[in-house]
Formats: structure tokens, C-alpha cells, sequence
């Protein structure tokens, strides 16, 4: 009874010292609180400046409610009412029941009510509501939460983890304004500071209560009362134990995605060191290929002069042969007149032995140019030889300049998947490099890793794509070139062929958006030349784009396909400006050509026609076409 008293009085005094203490420090804080709660609505309202709501197009009143008994904080929220932020107009409301806190962009709690926190945000969920509190001691439910700092200024505090789960979009520049990062694990730490101060706490409450017992047997109405509160507190440890051990669960799962993630991106980086290797290989290897392609057009410049000199000795040897034709048809004449007049002055015996030196002297001179003739017969045919040496060289320089043609075209296709690979690897590499840097200086974050995992994912498949592509067309090019370089008997499917070779060639066909078309009716299987149907084709092909769709777009080339009699027949068929009777005449001559003066030798359908008749043993045809120009070839199988 006496311990009850005294505490009675104790308790009496303490009243009385905070009652005189709150007297005196009411009249100097008054004029700080509000200066106070002007500084958080205007932090209130710079706050909707750096903070994006889903569908805020939509929005045009931002509605924001006061929840609170603080007078002074509601006054200053007031002022702003009607304002204009950005393209909000804000109305300020006061909320007068918790139920009615779902209805508002903004929430505002003062410092009385912020121990409310987490059953607001339980109510609103991931509802896209930003929540201000004061002085909150639940962090983790806090979103934007205003502090004091040591020197009675105002600050705030940022969860920008529960704002995202909000679907609230947080622009980086909102901590020019003043305020700080709450980091989670800060969060987490005083958490379990606080479940340990009040394990003390129960400790000491515990033993209090126990030399209570011993003390005070009489009052057992208040021993009972204070082990119910003791029930209380033990059924708060409990959950808070429970918490904590679904913590400690949420930690371990963390830390075996961390190491999931750990050993996925070294398979990603090993992955992507070989990708690099690869394409440094691939890179070595068109280097070396463009080197071979412009010696190769060297020696074809060259091969041109030397032909060019060769039919200038043609010319003038034939001239000479001409003139030579003429002498001994003259010299033939004045034989015959001789031999008349032999007859005519066969009476005098002088004149006879006269007229027969003049014969023996003539035939003579007839000999020797004879003699003269067959050396220049033969000079010819020496020169024909060589002419036919230079034109089998300058098939073969054909060959390779559609080849380099080939070579840049595929070269200039392969280059964009290989930009883009490159570019997403550099680009995952940065990212990784951030990521690096964040888990070295401990400041790592869910977001981090899942941003990196959506970086990984969609840097992956770009790689993916675009290195099957590059693939696929190396692949394409190797099997062209081969059978282009070299004229191997090998075994292949005829359309699908053609479609290889079309494939590789795209690159001339986009300048002009031009199209080609197949059309078979059956599987044609050959065992023959590819590298020579690849030659005739591509001489086709290059014809039409380079003179027969010239200054047209959208040209279309088409290709029927058929088999009859165990023939093959090619149709080939385009829509461009088409030839005349005289150009189809000759079209198949050598060096016949309707664009000297832009390059065109002249010799490519006439290689085509010597490809045909003697490699395939058949035959190519020009068929006059109401438009454009139509080909048809016939080789057997």
C-alpha cells in the first residue's frame, strides 16, 4: 500500500514538471512549428515535379488529402489549393476517416497520425498513391517520410523501393531538394534493433514483475491485469519473430538468385569472349579476301590493255593482208597482158626468150609472196592462239570480278548483324561494369539485378538473332564462292540452289528494291556444274539490274523452272527496258556491249554461250518478248 502511494506521487510530480515545461516551450515553438509545416508543403508541392504517376495524361486535378488534427499543417497545405504544377491543377482535401484514404493521389499524415502508416498502406496496396508521412518509426511502409535533423531543420527521407511497387515513377534529380536514400538493409537493421530493445525491455519487465509477485501478495486483481499485458507482449514477440524469421527466409532465397545470377553471368561473359573471338576471326578473313579481290582486279585492268594492244596488231595485220591481196592480183593482171603479147610476138624467137624472163622473173616474185603470205597466215594463227589464251584468262577474271561483286555485297550485308553484336555487347558490358561496381562498394540493390537481368536477357538475344543471321549468310557465300571458283561435277538441288545464289546477291537488289521470283513444278536433282549455272545465272542477273532495270525501281526478274525429256529449261524472264532485234542478233559476240563508256567489257553473255555449249552441252536462246528481255536455256541432265 505505502510502494502504491509512492509511486502515486512520483507519477504527480513528473506531471506537473512536463505541464510547466510544456507551458513555456508552446509560446517560443508555436512561431517554429509553422514556419516548419510551410517548409514541408513546399516541399509537398516541388514533390509533384520529380514524381510520375501511370496514366498521368489523363489526369488533371491532383487531388491530395491532409489526414491529421495538426491545424498549422493543414493551413499551409490550404495554400496551396488551385495551384498549377506542371499540368495538375491541386485540390487540397482533409480526410476525416482512414476508410476514405483510397481515393487520393497524395496522402499526408502529420506526425500524430504516421504511426498509422502501415495500415494505410495495407489498405491501398499497390495502388499508385504517394504517402508523406512525419516522423514515422515503420520505414519500411514509409514512401517520401519528412525528419528533423540535429539542427531543427527539416529533411525527408525517400523508399524508393515502395514507391516502385506503387507503380509510382521517381525521377533521379529528387534528391537535389534536400533529401536522402533510405536503404532497406539500414531498414532491416533497425528493425531487428528494435525487436532486440524490446526483448530487453520484456527482460527486465519480466523481473520486475517477479519481485512484484514476491512484494505484493495482496494484490493479485493487479498482478492478473499485468500478466495479461504480459500475454500481450509475448503474443507482439511472437509476431515479430515470425517476421523476422520470413525475413530471414526472403534473405536466403536473395542470396541463392545472387548466386544463380553469379554463375549465369560467367556463362554469359564466356560466352561473350568466344562471340568477340569469333568475330575478330571472321573480320581477319574478309580483310584478307577484300586484299585477294583488288589484286585480282589489278591483274584484270592489265589482261584489258594487253587485249586492247592485241587487237590494235590484229587490225593492222589484217590491213597488211588486204594490201598484200591487192599487189598480187595486180601483179596476176600484168602476167596475163604479158602472155598475150607472147603469143601476139611469138614470130620473133628474141622477143619469145624476152617474154619467158619476164614470166620466170614474175612467178618468181609470185613465190616469194606467197611465201610472204603463209608467213603472215601463220603469224595469225599464232596471234588467234594467244587471243584465245587472253579470253580464256579474261573468263576467269570475270569469274572472280562477280565474285568480289559477291564478296562486297555479302561483306556489306554481314556488317549490320555484326554493328548491332558488337554494339549490345559493348552495351551489356557497361551494364555489367555498373553492376560490378555496385556490388564491390556494397550498394547493391534488387533493382540493380533486375535491371541487369533485363539487360542481360535482351542483350542475349540480340546477340542470338543477329549472329544466326551473319551465320546463315557466311554459310550461304561459302557455298557460292566455292562453286563460283571452282567447276567441280558435285550433287545439288536445282531451285533451292538458285535461291542460294539470289540470297547472296540481295545486297545488288535492294539499291533498286528489285524482287526475284522461282517457279518449278517438280524437285529437280542434278548431279553437274553449280559453279557454271552460277556464272550464267549471275551474268543474267547483273545484265538486268546494271542495263535492263536502269533509272527504274521495283524491277522483277523471274525464273521458270521445268524438266521435260530429261532437258532442263530455264526460262528467264525480266520486266526492264528489253533489246531490239539488232541486240539480240549479237548479243551473244564477243565484246559486244551497250555500255562501253560505264565499264561493260562486252564478254559476259558470250561466256554465258560458251559456259552452256560446252560445259553443259546445250544450248541458250534470245526469244523476242513484248517486254523486257526473255533467255531460255536447255542442258541436259
Amino acid at each position: 500500500m505505502l510502494l502504491s502511494m509512492n509511486i502515486k506521487k512520483v507519477i504527480l510530480i513528473k506531471a506537473f514538471v512536463i505541464f510547466i515545461t510544456l507551458f513555456f516551450s508552446l509560446a517560443v515553438n508555436s512561431s517554429q512549428q509553422d514556419l516548419s509545416d510551410k517548409v514541408k508543403a513546399a516541399y509537398i508541392f516541388n514533390f509533384i515535379k520529380y514524381i510520375e504517376w501511370p496514366n498521368e495524361k489523363d489526369i488533371v486535378n491532383l487531388s491530395i488529402g491532409y489526414y491529421g488534427s495538426d491545424k498549422s499543417y493543414n493551413n499551409a497545405l490550404n495554400e496551396m489549393q488551385g495551384m498549377k504544377v506542371r499540368h495538375f491543377k491541386i485540390n487540397i482535401v482533409k480526410i476525416p476517416s482512414i476508410n476514405q484514404t483510397n481515393l487520393f493521389h497524395i496522402i499526408v499524415l502529420d506526425k500524430s497520425l504516421s504511426k498509422n502508416i502501415n495500415k494505410i498502406s495495407e489498405q491501398l496496396d499497390t495502388k499508385a498513391t504517394l504517402i508523406v508521412s512525419d516522423n514515422a518509426s515503420e520505414k519500411k511502409h514509409t514512401m517520401i517520410n519528412f525528419i528533423k535533423t540535429n539542427e531543427n531543420k527539416v529533411k525527408f527521407e525517400l523508399n524508393r523501393y515502395q514507391m516502385l511497387n506503387a507503380n509510382l515513377k521517381v525521377l533521379p534529380d529528387i534528391l537535389v531538394l534536400g533529401g536522402t536514400e533510405l536503404d532497406i538493409a539500414n531498414v532491416l537493421k533497425e528493425m531487428s534493433a528494435t525487436i532486440e530493445s524490446s526483448l530487453n525491455e520484456i527482460k527486465q519487465q519480466s523481473t520486475r514483475l517477479e519481485q512484484l509477485k514476491e512484494n505484493i501478495v495482496s494484490r493479485e486483481a493487479q498482478s492478473a491485469i499485468q500478466q495479461n499485458e504480459l500475454r500481450l507482449q509475448q503474443k507482439k514477440l511472437k509476431v515479430q519473430s515470425n517476421k523476422l524469421e520470413k525475413q530471414a527466409d526472403e534473405l536466403k532465397q536473395n542470396k541463392q538468385n545472387l548466386q544463380l545470377f553469379e554463375h549465369d553471368f560467367n556463362k554469359i561473359k564466356q560466352e561473350l569472349a568466344n562471340d568477340k573471338l569469333q568475330l575478330a576471326n571472321t573480320i581477319n578473313d574478309l580483310k584478307n579476301l577484300r586484299e585477294d579481290i583488288q589484286k585480282k582486279e589489278q591483274s584484270i585492268l592489265q589482261l584489258e590493255d594487253q587485249i586492247n594492244k592485241r587487237k590494235e596488231l590484229l587490225k593492222n595485220l589484217e590491213s597488211q593482208q588486204v594490201t598484200q591481196k591487192q599487189e598480187i592480183a595486180k601483179q596476176s593482171s600484168v602476167i596475163q597482158t604479158q602472155f598475150i603479147f607472147l603469143i601476139v610476138t611469138v614470130v620473133a624467137s628474141f622477143a619469145i626468150l624476152i617474154i619467158l624472163l619476164v614470166i620466170y622473173k614474175s612467178r618468181r616474185a609470185l613465190h616469194k609472196m606467197n611465201q610472204e603470205l603463209q608467213a603472215n597466215i601463220a603469224a595469225l594463227a599464232e596471234v588467234n592462239i594467244k587471243l584465245n589464251k587472253a579470253q580464256t584468262q579474261l573468263v576467269e577474271s570475270e569469274k572472280m570480278a562477280a565474285l568480289g561483286e559477291l564478296v562486297a555485297g555479302v561483306a556489306h550485308e554481314i556488317n549490320t548483324p555484326l554493328g548491332v553484336s558488337v554494339t549490345a555487347a559493348s552495351h551489356l558490358e557497361d551494364q555489367i561494369s555498373i553492376f560490378e561496381e555496385e556490388f564491390n562498394t556494397g550498394q547493391l540493390r534488387k533493382s540493380s539485378l533486375e535491371e541487369l537481368l533485363k539487360d542481360a536477357k535482351a542483350s542475349s538475344d540480340i546477340l542470338t538473332r543477329n549472329l544466326a543471321r551473319a551465320s546463315k549468310l557466311i554459310r550461304n557465300f561459302k557455298q557460292v564462292a566455292v562453286d563460283q571458283s571452282s567447276e567441280d561435277r558435285r550433287k545439288f538441288e536445282l531451285k533451292a540452289y538458285i535461291e542460294e545464289l539470289i540470297q547472296s546477291l540481295l545486297p545488288q537488289f535492294k539499291q533498286g528494291k528489285h524482287k526475284a521470283f522461282i517457279a518449278t513444278n517438280n524437285t529437280i536433282e542434278l548431279n553437274s556444274f553449280p559453279g557454271v549455272i552460277a556464272q550464267i545465272l549471275t551474268n543474267l542477273i547483273m545484265n538486268s539490274l546494271s542495263h535492263g532495270f536502269k533509272n527504274m525501281t521495283h524491277g522483277e526478274i523471274s525464273l521458270a523452272l521445268t524438266l521435260e525429256n530429261n532437258n532442263v529449261i530455264i526460262n528467264y524472264l525480266d520486266n526492264g527496258i528489253g533489246l531490239n532485234d539488232q541486240q539480240r542478233e549479237k548479243v551473244f559476240d564477243p565484246f559486244y556491249t551497250t555500255a562501253r563508256s560505264t565499264g561493260g567489257s562486252g564478254l559476259g553473255m558470250s561466256i554465258s554461250y560458251n559456259l552452256i555449249t560446252s560445259k553443259l552441252n546445250g544450248s541458250i536462246i534470245c526469244i523476242k518478248a513484248a517486254e523486257g528481255a526473255h533467255f531460255q536455256i536447255i542442258f541436259p541432265m
